[in-house]
């Protein structure tokens, strides 16, 4: 009875999923993927502790749950063997897809929700990243390395044109969830569009007697209110802040937005007729840090606003200002369009909805 002593996958501490999430998630996958074989003893919780750098409450957990699900049965004196039931465990694979470093909360409540709901019907719901590299072109290998086994269907986040000329090449029927115009040759397209949400924000400015909104956002495709800001007669400054990303994404992004805000703060330069639109909520959690201890009040001194992700905050007294945008929601839409072209019947697609604009 062979037991395989390399894990053939790494946690990542910068995924917003648990520890024992991303354990459960890759010895799965090794497993209806062929790493581990029926009769196989994976590794123990001891061994998997120190090979993934976790503690022993982690590995024992994500081996009560592997056993739970049906993957494994414990074996006296020989741990945790892969089981042989006899049975097709899935009716078919699906591989969402996401740029490498993307494991902020709505990439990952997304995925999740989408995983929940596939994984009740029957279907196995695996993810895969790209990396970029400084030039900001694609290593396709871990890609490669998922397709290689049957799949049904490929989800492709945001607008990736790369990627899904990549997937029409292989001809791996794939859908995408987008802002922008639809990739060529895709099965079917999930919208997340921000534009109502912008018009109702422009029509609060106005009512508001915004004159002037100063737009911050950290990475080029990130949803831009400037069009509908300016067709509404609102000017608006555009200021891309470019974090380091050296110590961890999410740290990176709110730093930038601390020194950033923290020039500003030091140089008075912020104006209480300048409304401050942030369009992540990890740069306006970096901003309100930089602003405690200056006496300057949010609301009141300052006018803010922001995007932020529906159920992670951040818990303030007073509610902001802000498009509210629902990963759960959204990994709704797209399951149901998954599960229809599972199916047969198609990948609907269209708006996902699930991003509104709330005063605050």
């Amino acid at each position: 009875m062979e037991r395989r002593k390399k894990v053939p996958f790494s946690l990542n501490r910068n995924d917003a999923r648990p520890l024992v999430n991303q354990l459960v998630d890759g010895l799965r996958e090794a497993i209806v993927g062929g790493y581990y074989e029926p009769g196989d003893a994976i590794p123990s919780y001891r061994e998997l502790a120190p090979a993934l750098g976790v503690s022993e409450i982690v590995t024992k957990a994500a081996l009560r749950r592997l056993a739970d699900e049906g993957f494994v049965e414990s074996r006296p004196r020989i741990g945790s063997v892969v089981r042989d039931t006899g049975e097709k465990l899935w009716r078919g694979r699906v591989v969402f897809i996401y740029d490498a470093g993307d494991t902020g909360y709505f990439q990952t409540t997304l995925a999740e929700r989408i995983r929940v709901r596939l994984n009740v019907e029957g279907f196995l719901f695996s993810r895969s990243s790209v990396d970029r590299h400084a030039d900001g072109s694609a290593d396709f290998s871990l890609l490669d390395a998922a397709l290689a086994r049957s799949t049904d269907l490929a989800i492709v986040l945001f607008d990736r044109d790369d990627v899904c000329r990549r997937l029409a090449k292989r001809g791996v029927p794939f859908a995408a969830a987008v802002r922008r115009r639809p990739p060529v040759a895709a099965a079917g397209v999930t919208v997340i569009s921000h534009e109502a949400a912008f018009r109702d924000f422009a029509a609060w400015c106005r009512a508001k007697e915004v004159g002037e909104v100063v737009q911050l956002g950290w990475f080029r495709h990130a949803p831009d209110a400037a069009p509908v800001l300016e067709a509404a007669g609102i000017r608006c400054r555009r200021r891309v802040l470019a974090p380091d990303f050296s110590r961890g994404m999410l740290l990176g992004i709110e730093e930038a937005a601390f020194r950033e805000f923290r020039r500003l703060s030091e140089g008075r330069r912020l104006s209480a007729d300048t409304l401050y639109f942030f369009t992540d909520d990890y740069l306006l959690r970096g901003a309100l840090q930089a602003l405690v201890g200056t006496g300057l009040k949010v609301p009141g001194d300052i006018r803010i606003a922001t995007v932020t992700n529906a159920g992670a905050g951040p818990y303030l007294a007073q509610c902001l200002p802000r498009i509210e945008v629902d990963p759960t929601a959204i990994g709704d839409a797209i399951a149901d369009s998954t599960l229809s072209f599972l199916g047969g019947n198609g990948y609907a697609g269209g708006d996902a909805g699930g991003v509104r604009w709330l005063k605050g």
